[in-house]
């Protein structure tokens, strides 16, 4: 009867599928019914009869309930049976003397409950996460500097952060909800955004370039770099929104400008300087042949009648006057050398055709096996070729001088927009003897400083398989 009222008391409760179990004083099963038996496996009462104790003998907690039961306590607890979550209530059934005759125990099925619980706690804690998140995107996105904002598909914008107000001066009252993004820029702004930025964005779904803001309520310009792209639901992939970050460059673009006043300014001065020489070049080069030539030559003449004379009246005197007149023709050679040097070179070719006359003309006579090649050549300024040329040549004479190489090799090729010219031979490598060239000429050194006061640099070194290597750079006008 105990058994019967307590089960009264229990049938209709708000809880999942029930298993009701009823024991003896000794753990007898007495009655075994409810819907979640099918679960487990049985069937309605085909527990009756068996000693509970026994069939829970491996299960520490179900052993505990029966127990606890039968000695006159109630026991709440869940346990895991054949993969599924069992919330367990056992109570003493007492008789009217207050005996325990047995127990009686509801087993619910709460595994569906429990992953409902578990995944709600995991919804919870991943919202939790979002929104923690989201305000530490806005935090980043309030406090940024740069112009960060968000516009609708259409064009309208939605949202601009205070740094972006900031940098066109919009006051903080203003309702960017009533403008456009043409608003924010200039005329040409707006044509690349229209041309260039909004397509490349549909197509691609983002767009990173330059373009200039405007100032608001002035026609000032910012200039800015720029990445925009397209916003995506997350669920569905769509885009609804165009955002973009936008970040002045004002400094950078004063920068440049600056380096391209310099750079201009220098090729100027190069420009003026090389013309500065060839006009002191071309000056030296008609004093030489006015004066030191002329009486060289007129010299030689009057030796040359000296000689008939003192072959007649003393011939022992011919051998002295040979060896002078050796040293006049040897002077008056050097003269003319120093003349063909002095002359501005052709450079309207360019650098390499130059330099392969060069070639020719400073191993002319020898069997030195050389070779010039400048397929890649760019287009250089006149005075910056004039420059490359001089150093070029003077490696050259180096090499013929000093080097007693069997092979000479010129490269001119366009490296970091600049002219690089490479003059390599096989001979003893550089030393001491480059320092100090042919009269006049300052060797290394000199070849050094013409390349740093065109804004370039000029190595001289060893070639690993012997001989040297001089390697000249030039920037160019840009």
């Amino acid at each position: 009867m105990a058994e019967a009222a307590w089960l009264e008391t229990h049938e209709g409760a708000d809880v999942g599928p029930q298993i009701i179990f009823g024991m003896d004083a000794t753990g007898r099963c007495t009655l075994s019914v409810g819907p979640g038996l099918a679960a487990l496996g049985f069937g309605p009462n085909e527990l009756v009869g068996t000693n509970l104790l026994d069939v829970y003998r491996d299960d520490p907690l179900g052993t505990e309930a029966i127990t606890r039961a039968l000695a006159g306590e109630r026991f709440h607890g869940e346990r895991e049976y054949l993969g599924r979550r069992l919330a367990l209530h056992f109570e003493p059934l007492l008789d009217d003397a207050g005996h325990v005759t047995g127990a009686a125990g509801v087993a619910t099925d709460v595994t569906d409950q429990r992953a409902s619980e578990s995944a709600g706690a995991a919804a919870q804690r991943r919202a939790h996460e979002l929104a923690s998140d989201l305000s530490r995107f806005k935090a980043l996105v309030e406090a940024s500097p740069d112009f960060i904002a968000i516009a609708s598909l259409d064009g309208r914008v939605e949202y601009l952060n205070p740094g972006g107000r900031a940098l066109i001066g919009m006051p903080a009252d203003t309702d960017v909800r009533r403008t456009t993004i043409t608003d924010y820029l200039t005329p040409e702004g707006v044509a690349a955004s229209l041309e260039i930025e909004q397509p490349a964005v549909i197509r691609d779904g983002h767009w990173e370039g330059q373009t200039t803001l405007k100032r608001w309520a002035s026609d000032d310009s910012i200039p800015v770099v720029v990445a925009s792209f397209l916003m995506r639901d997350i669920s569905t992939g769509e885009p609804f929104a165009l955002a973009t970050v936008q970040r002045d460059i004002s400094e950078r673009v004063a920068a440049e400008a600056s380096l391209r006043d310099l750079v201009e300014q220098r090729s100027a001065l190069l420009t003026r300087l090389v013309d500065a020489q060839d006009a002191e070049r071309a000056r030296i080069a008609a004093d030489v042949h006015d004066d030191p030539v002329q009486a060289c030559a007129a010299v030689d003449l009057r030796l040359g009648l000296l000689r008939r004379r003192l072959r007649e009246h003393a011939p022992d005197l011919l051998p002295e006057l040979d060896g002078l007149q050796e040293s006049v023709r040897g002077a008056t050679d050097r003269l003319r050398a120093l003349l063909f040097d002095l002359e501005p070179p052709d450079l309207h070719e360019g650098v390499t055709p130059a330099l392969a006359r060069a070639v020719e003309e400073v191993f002319e006579g020898t069997d030195v096996i050389r070779s010039v090649d400048g397929t890649a050549e760019p287009q250089m300024p006149e005075s910056t070729r004039a420059v490359a040329y001089r150093i070029a040549k003077e490696a050259l004479v180096n090499a013929f001088k000093h080097a007693g190489a069997r092979h000479v090799r010129v490269l001119v090729s366009g490296v970091d927009d600049g002219l690089q010219v490479l003059v390599e031979d096989d001979g003893v490598g550089p030393g001491d003897g480059l320092e100090s060239s042919l009269p006049g000429h300052r060797g290394v050194s000199g070849m050094r400083d013409r390349a740093t006061l065109a804004g370039g640099r000029c190595s001289v070194e060893a070639r690993p398989e012997g001989g040297t290597c001089v390697l000249l750079w030039l920037p160019g006008a840009h």
